[in-house]
């Protein structure tokens, strides 16, 4: 009886996801915040930052996506950032099968960080960011997403010289999307 109720009920969840509608369409502009955990590759450190995105969709495989991430705190009591902001402007490839959605992307961008117990003024560093993830689209308005992003920089301006600031950040969570064209 078991077996029959979960084969009956996979039955129902294959068939509708079948039969959603497709919203990955040109114009779709689809954005998001979250809180995002990282650990720096150069530091035992790991930090946690409020994230966002924006993303607008050229067509089907390619969209516009801006990134800014906004140091929240740190879980080390020696920390190397003492905060900081990171923003970035680029474009991403996907591959989508449905409303399932893959991609990978490539940002440049800038990072503004303060440096733990230092007195030095914080400048603007070039920065970039190489992403992939998925997203899964629920509904019209909303979906699913989850990526992992790595982001180059280095902190420029020391007295020591610069230091390699470089971070694995995964973000994820519920993301809200509209269309901003009329589909034909």
């Amino acid at each position: 009886m078991v077996r029959n109720t979960l084969v009956i009920w996979m039955f129902f969840v294959v068939g509708s996801l079948a039969a959603q509608d497709a919203y990955i369409r040109p114009g779709m502009l689809a954005a998001s915040a979250t809180i995002a955990p990282s650990t720096m590759l150069n530091h035992k450190q790991s930090n946690i930052y409020f994230t966002g995105f924006a993303e607008y969709f050229l067509d089907k495989k390619w969209s516009f996506r801006s990134d800014t991430y906004l140091f929240s705190d740190s879980q080390n009591d020696n920390a190397i950032l003492l905060d900081g902001y990171r923003s970035y402007f680029g474009i991403a490839r996907h591959f989508n099968k449905g409303n399932w959605d893959g991609y990978i992307g490539y940002q440049p961008g800038l990072s503004l960080m303060n440096r733990s117990l230092s007195t030095y003024q914080s400048k603007l560093n070039p920065s970039a960011a190489l992403r992939i993830g998925t997203s899964y689209y629920v509904w019209k308005y909303f979906h699913f997403f989850a990526n992992l992003t790595y982001v180059r920089s280095k902190l420029a301006g020391t007295p020591n010289g610069a230091i390699q600031t470089d971070e694995l950040i995964f973000a994820a969570g519920l993301g809200f999307q509209l269309q901003t064209k009329k589909q034909r």
